[in-house]
């Protein structure tokens, strides 16, 4: 089995463990749109794709697992992420690192320069709660975010 489909595996696990039907749904739909937000996001980057999805995949993760309050949760999100994909024993401490670094800075909507992976994240995170529902209003971190997004998938447009 491939990395990603291992860590798909367990996040599933965690997904499934969910009381609520409302929340697993939304769950899924998140976390899975943020991964393929950021396979699309990576690609037109040229970044790493499989470290951009596996970050995605387990960057709410401590909501889903602990329950944790929303302010907290990406910091608590790095920490599950690193015991995970240490007992998995499929990663290398510095492909850990970077991961577990990529979501602990991922609800910093302002900040720009966290390294091409963490703005992946933050992008795909962005995008997937604007894609999910385009009439809901985003916070003024998030239109932020998304404004410069759209700018550069514009250019990138641009060049063709």
């Amino acid at each position: 089995m491939d990395r990603l489909e291992l860590i798909r595996e367990k996040v599933d696990q965690e997904i499934n463990k969910l009381q609520k039907e409302e929340t697993r749904k939304f769950a899924y739909i998140h976390t899975y749109g943020v991964a393929q937000a950021a396979a699309l996001l990576a690609t037109i980057r040229k970044a790493d794709v499989e470290l951009a999805c596996i970050a995605a995949m387990l960057h709410d993760i401590a909501l889903y697992t602990e329950n944790c309050p929303h302010a907290v949760h990406a910091k608590r999100s790095s920490e599950y992420a690193e015991k995970l994909l240490n007992e998995t024993k499929a990663f290398t401490e510095e492909e850990v690192q970077i991961i577990r670094n990529v979501i602990a800075v991922h609800s910093d909507k302002m900040s720009r320069h966290d390294g091409t992976i963490s703005e992946i994240l933050k992008d795909a995170d962005v995008l997937q709660h604007y894609l999910y529902n385009v009439n809901i209003k985003l916070s003024e971190k998030d239109n932020y975010r998304l404004f410069y997004l759209l700018e550069a998938l514009e250019k990138i447009q641009n060049q063709k």
